[in-house]
């Protein structure tokens, strides 16, 4: 695997992460209502359910893998093809407030009896998540080289994601729970939404033309 591979990845894996889906807006409703003492529960929590779904689905890479390269080949396409519509969806979504999708804060009281309770509710979250294991099965294959060791190349792709997902969580859930007047308006879901429509398609592309030998 190339640094020039790892470094799409990240990218694709940021983009990912950031766009607000049900993960980052379960953590930014805890981070307004828990505040900045349990703001990294939510993130830990969320990571969590992305590893396990993250391992689940590298098992059944590694079987296609040994079993069928031309279903291997016609996985990464289709992945490409997956991310053509995620760009379409984010150019389709609607500019929204999210701080007015998260709800009213709670008491002080209420917040102190959750704690680890957010972290095993964020996990669960992801686990139950249909779409997130049809995503890692048509987003990491265009990542690996059949040719090379296979377990090696997930690991480190499971890892990145993992990581990055704990990262961007972090970064939202702080920034909620300390700022959240100033960048959740729709302002900022309308220029995220767009900028995410873009890098979809673009790096789908490239790794379509990249797949079929075309650059």
């Amino acid at each position: 695997m190339s640094l020039s591979t790892l470094g799409l990845f990240l990218v694709v894996v940021f983009i990912t992460c950031v766009t607000p889906g049900a993960g980052v807006l379960y953590t930014l409703h805890n981070a307004v209502n828990y505040g900045v003492k349990n703001a990294f529960m939510s993130p830990t929590g969320n990571a969590l359910g992305v590893a396990v779904m993250s391992v689940i689905a590298a098992s059944g890479m590694g079987a296609v893998i040994n079993n069928s390269p031309v279903l291997f080949y016609g996985l990464q396409t289709g992945g490409c093809l997956l991310m053509a519509w995620f760009g379409w969806k984010s150019w389709k979504a609607p500019a929204l407030s999210l701080k007015d999708r998260l709800g009213t804060p709670l008491d002080p009281t209420e917040q102190k009896t959750r704690n680890w309770s957010i972290l095993a509710s964020a996990a669960v979250l992801q686990i139950s998540n249909p779409m997130l294991i049809v995503f890692l099965l048509s987003l990491m294959p265009q990542f690996i080289d059949p040719k090379q060791a296979y377990l090696p190349q997930i690991t480190i792709l499971i890892a990145l994601f993992v990581f990055i997902c704990w990262l961007v969580h972090i970064a939202y859930s702080y920034s909620a729970a300390m700022a959240s007047d100033r960048w959740m308006g729709p302002k900022f879901s309308f220029y995220l939404n767009k900028i995410s429509a873009f890098l979809f398609w673009g790096i789908g592309g490239s790794v379509m033309l990249h797949l079929y030998g075309l650059v």
